[in-house]
């Protein structure tokens, strides 16, 4: 059973929005900003709650999708950008996934 902690429920939060911002990324235009604000409450949870999450990655994470919405540049760089996007995004899932349901 999940207690209703606030680090439970954070996290919980934080995981929808991961698989929101996986979503949106494909879906929408890759100029829109709101992956962006995403990744400054990812920062903020990465702070507050440093066990989780391994910065580096979050800011490597952070660095993508800073090149994907100013679009420095395309073809297939772009494809790789958000694929390192992506693969850093379904860590933070199952870092999330093991933080709340995991034993420890």
């Amino acid at each position: 059973m999940i207690l209703p902690t606030a680090f439970n429920i954070t996290t919980l939060i934080m995981l929808a929005l991961t698989v929101w911002s996986i979503n949106s990324r494909y879906r929408t235009r890759l100029e829109n900003n709101w992956p962006l604000f995403y990744y400054l409450g990812l920062v903020l949870y990465t702070r507050k709650f440093d066990t989780v999450l391994e910065f580096n990655y979050v800011l490597l994470a952070i660095i993508c999708a800073t090149l994907l919405r100013f679009e420095f540049l395309g073809g297939w760089f772009v494809k790789v950008l958000q694929f390192v996007e992506t693969a850093i995004l379904v860590y933070v899932i199952i870092r999330f996934i093991s933080a709340v349901f995991g034993s420890g």
